[in-house]
């Protein structure tokens, strides 16, 4: 009987504590499940270009191999 009592007054605290959470947090929380987020907002203003040039031509990044040093496999 004892253990009963224990286990109701721990669910009782436990179901406390959810609800309190939902009633602070529960348009976020439903949003959050929607998808939508409360922290970002839309941003306005045209795209951005951004032009990359690498430093390198293809060539250079491919090591050349010496055949002295490799290893038959």
């Amino acid at each position: 009987m004892f253990v009963a009592a224990v286990a109701l007054a721990l669910f009782g605290f436990i179901l406390t504590l959810v609800v309190d959470v939902i009633r602070r947090d529960g348009r976020k929380i439903i949003a959050a499940l929607e998808g939508r987020s409360w922290v970002a907002k839309p941003s306005y203003g045209r795209p951005v270009t951004i032009r990359f040039s690498p430093r390198c031509t293809a060539e250079e990044l491919v090591p050349m191999s010496q055949p002295g040093l490799r290893v038959a496999a």
